[in-house]
């Protein structure tokens, strides 16, 4: 009867745990599938403050945290507000943080911490790129040693060096080769599950786009 009753008691306390999870995947998607439709400041914090409900819900989950940490930085990129930019990439520091204590060593958490870098670089590029361009770099090998198949590292990479001076090292010509690598990435990945980043396609096609047509209107006739 004892043997009975503990069987009975697992049952109902893994079953809880399947709806559990069925909620939070759920709550997950619906989130997720917010972010692309989120095109201002206003609409951007409202999904990020989502995610940060379903962390604190779901205080043992990384991915929550994750996508709060990338919302306030796409934010801060959105907000032409300049004092506001270094009030979200605290709070991007913060979820990724402990997205990173939850989950260590996991590829993505490198490539946000990479991005918050490029973030702060960009508020003030002439005064900060000594202190957060090497941040930023580090941040993104390691992203690459943890996974050489994510390609979000180079995604980034290479959009950086597309809007960096030529004078500097950057340029289309010097990102290009990167965004095709980034590319090539793209093309062979395949997240874990739908909850995983799945980002950046996109506009890694889109710069490599306007480079090929700037190569094709400054060739020689």
């Amino acid at each position: 009867m004892k043997i009975l009753l503990s069987l009975i008691i697992c049952f109902y306390a893994a079953s809880g745990l399947i709806a559990d999870d069925g909620k939070y995947e759920k709550a997950m998607k619906k989130n997720i599938s917010m972010i692309d439709s989120a095109h201002n400041v206003t609409s951007m914090i409202d999904v990020a403050n989502g995610f940060e409900r379903i962390a604190n819900a779901e205080k043992d989950k990384w991915l929550p945290y994750y996508y709060a940490s990338l919302m306030y930085t796409i934010t801060c990129f959105a907000d032409t507000v300049t004092q506001k930019k270094d009030e979200y990439l605290d709070k991007a520091d913060y979820f990724i943080n402990i997205a990173d204590s939850l989950e260590p060593d996991e590829s993505e958490t490198y490539v946000m911490k990479g991005m918050i870098a490029q973030a702060r670089m960009q508020i003030d590029p002439m005064n900060r790129w000594m202190k957060y361009g090497p941040i930023a770099t580090n941040n993104l090998q390691k992203a690459i040693q943890l996974d050489t198949l994510n390609p979000r590292p180079e995604y980034l990479m290479g959009v950086s060096l597309y809007y960096t001076p030529e004078q500097f090292g950057g340029g289309p010509a010097a990102a290009k080769p990167v965004l095709e690598k980034s590319l090539a990435k793209y093309n062979q990945f395949v997240p874990d599950n739908d909850l995983m980043p799945n980002w950046g396609r996109e506009t890694v096609e889109q710069l490599l786009k306007q480079i090929n047509e700037q190569v094709q209107t400054t060739k020689p006739k």
